[in-house]
């Protein structure tokens, strides 16, 4: 599981403990970075929140000025992609233990968009979704689809009015 998933079931589990404030830094660990189980303390071990916080994500620093909150509702924010007025973005959820990734697109002002999912598990990126097309500030989705340990998941974007003849992706989480 990668290293923002599991700040969000940290997240997500304080929240249902007490409301604790969990926050992550801006950029996302790398594998190398992220610490093994063995070497981080989780949320309950911490005496404070911003402890808490460095103890659910091993790259956050109580020292960090730039932070972001951590969406336990699902919403990935380092997925979101925009092309004038069409944006797309990916929610992820855990279902019976194992993750999932959606794609979603929005249009407004009268553009017309498509997006699709794209996957990988070790080669190329693989399209998984039929094209979603959006136009006259309409949005759309995909089903959730696998995302789970070894795999990444990304979405990809139009603008039509644009005349984009090339895709523009999300990096993969």
């Amino acid at each position: 599981m990668n290293t923002r998933k599991q700040v969000a079931l940290y997240a997500a589990a304080a929240g249902l403990a007490g409301g604790l404030a969990v926050v992550a830094p801006a950029q996302a660990a790398t594998p190398a970075q992220a610490a093994t189980p063995a070497q981080a303390a989780t949320p309950a071990q911490a005496a404070t929140p911003a402890q808490a916080a460095t103890a659910a994500h091993p790259t956050a620093s109580t020292t960090l000025q730039q932070r972001t909150a951590v969406h336990p509702d699902g919403f990935e924010p380092g997925s979101v992609v925009a092309r004038g007025n069409c944006k797309a973005w990916m929610n992820t959820k855990k279902i019976h233990g194992h993750w999932y990734a959606q794609g979603l697109v929005r249009s407004w002002n009268q553009t017309h968009c498509v997006m699709m999912l794209q996957r990988k598990h070790g080669g190329a990126w693989e399209r998984i979704t039929w094209y979603h097309f959006v136009k006259n500030n309409a949005q759309d989705h995909t089903g959730y689809y696998w995302d789970d340990r070894g795999y990444k998941a990304r979405v990809c974007l139009q603008n039509i009015d644009w005349n984009d003849s090339t895709w523009h992706c999300s990096k993969g989480i």
